[in-house]
């Protein structure tokens, strides 16, 4: 698995209530430094990512890729519950944010 657990005492950094935010770099604790990433909507693109939180209040379905010397480009897709977040084992790119459809299992 590309991504850690997800932990809702994960700390929100300076992600604003209703965003989902990612963060190039790592960071512990509270950060001043600025999100690769903010939206408060679905959203599609590249962004790097080597944490990310989602700070609404909605489960979200997360794409990202993982680029690898030798292996070329890996997709996952994964759920960030709603006000928790985590970091990656490895620096991504998150490519596409949209609102989780419920199926009935849970968002980890």
């Amino acid at each position: 698995m590309s991504a850690a657990p997800t932990a809702s005492a994960w700390s929100p950094g300076n992600c604003p209530q209703g965003s989902f935010c990612t963060w190039a770099d790592y960071w512990y604790e509270e950060t001043d430094q600025t999100p690769s990433l903010e939206t408060g909507t679905e959203w599609s693109g590249s962004s790097a990512a080597s944490i990310f939180y989602n700070n609404t209040s909605r489960d979200i379905t997360m794409t990202y890729v993982r680029i690898a010397d030798g292996e070329g480009a890996q997709e996952f897709t994964s759920c960030a519950a709603a006000h928790s977040g985590s970091y990656f084992t490895s620096p991504m790119y998150v490519t596409d944010v949209s609102w989780r459809e419920d199926d009935g299992t849970p968002c980890w």
